[in-house]
């Protein structure tokens, strides 16, 4: 009797059958990500491979994380058609994604996005950067893409443009007294310029400043 009520017990505390497949090596990617601003907390989105199903989706928040769930959800977006190379090449359908709702036991409360303070040790400001770029080199192909050439007074200067402006001023006043404007207009000669020295940029080589030798390893005794 006493083992028949602690397999009944033991039976009760597993809540739900089981699978019994092994996975030694998975290769499946499934993502956690942010709900939507009304979501209830005791609702998890995730991004799961296509051929996962709601069981694969139960068994591994219990196995892997010890998370219960109530009920898993799924369904497949299917993307709309796009071009490649910017939306000048070929017509094509992007991969469907599928994702699935899991209802959890305990509820689960995303923290808070970090400061944009916090985000400067991990290079937010260069990823940034580099978002900025690309959506904007995105939007010049499509721009060419439809035959519209943009102008290039109408394009924002960029930093390379602006820091070869910045020497030729130097060059210009240094050498031959003349001076170039923020437009790229060049102004006339005059002789609040002569005699200067070259840009500090140009490492001043007439003078052999920008020649020095610097010995990093000093009373180095060979054995």
């Amino acid at each position: 009797m006493a083992a028949t009520v602690s397999e009944a017990s033991a039976h009760l505390a597993r809540n739900f059958a089981r699978g019994q497949q092994k996975i030694y090596l998975p290769n499946h990617i499934i993502t956690f990500i942010r709900p939507k601003p009304r979501q209830p907390p005791n609702m998890a989105t995730f991004v799961v491979p296509l051929k996962f199903n709601k069981l694969d989706m139960r068994d591994y928040l219990f196995h892997v994380y010890g998370v219960k769930v109530q009920a898993v959800r799924s369904f497949i977006n299917q993307p709309a058609p796009d071009r490649r190379n910017g939306g000048d090449g070929r017509w094509y359908r992007p991969r469907s994604q599928k994702m699935m709702i899991a209802e959890l036991v305990s509820p689960f409360v995303w923290p808070d996005p970090p400061a944009e303070d916090q985000r400067e040790a991990f290079d937010y400001e260069i990823f940034n950067r580099i978002e900025k770029g690309r959506e904007s080199d995105l939007s010049r192909r499509t721009i060419r893409a439809k035959g519209d050439i943009p102008l290039r007074e109408l394009e924002p200067t960029s930093r390379d443009r602006k820091a070869l402006r910045k020497q030729v001023r130097e060059i210009l006043a240094g050498g031959s007294g003349r001076d170039i404007g923020d437009d790229g207009a060049v102004g006339g000669s005059s002789s609040r310029g002569a005699g200067k020295s070259q840009p500090s940029w140009t490492g001043n080589a007439e003078k052999g400043e920008g020649e020095k030798w610097v010995e990093v390893e000093e009373n180095v005794k060979l054995p």
